[in-house]
């Protein structure tokens, strides 16, 4: 079974992906990024070398944020989830909505954070249209 085909992805999906994925580590200064299916399947994955992150974790853990913020925005604002950003004193990690996927990445430059917002959602706004939701 080719990667990804368990949740619908061919090789032409793949490729349309890729390009994606490189205008985001191209333009952020982040040590990991994930694209996932919100069920917390992990399409692609990459890390800067030195940065110890589970991917399977990350992945995981972007679906349950995803989830659980789905569930909250829509239930007091009745609108669809655009965003989450979690910041800690040495970090952060940004998941953004991209259609049937969720793109998600963690870096430790505070001061990039907001660059890394703007480019993540232009790849989102991409992805999405290229793989609308269900």
């Amino acid at each position: 079974m080719q990667f990804g085909g368990d949740i619908g992805l061919n090789e032409q999906d793949l490729a349309k992906l890729e390009p994606e994925i490189a205008y985001v580590t191209a333009n952020c200064e982040i040590e990991s990024i994930a694209l996932v299916s919100e069920t917390g399947y992990q399409v692609a994955y990459a890390a800067v070398p030195g940065y110890n992150v589970d991917s399977d974790a990350l992945c995981g853990i972007a679906s349950a944020l995803t989830m659980t913020s789905k569930m909250t925005i829509t239930s007091l604002f009745n609108e669809n989830l655009s965003e989450i950003i979690v910041r800690a004193g040495n970090g952060y990690l940004v998941v953004t909505n991209a259609g049937r996927f969720v793109l998600v990445g963690a870096g430790r430059q505070i001061d990039k954070m907001m660059k890394t917002v703007k480019v993540f959602r232009v790849a989102a706004q991409r992805i999405s249209s290229l793989f609308p939701s269900r």
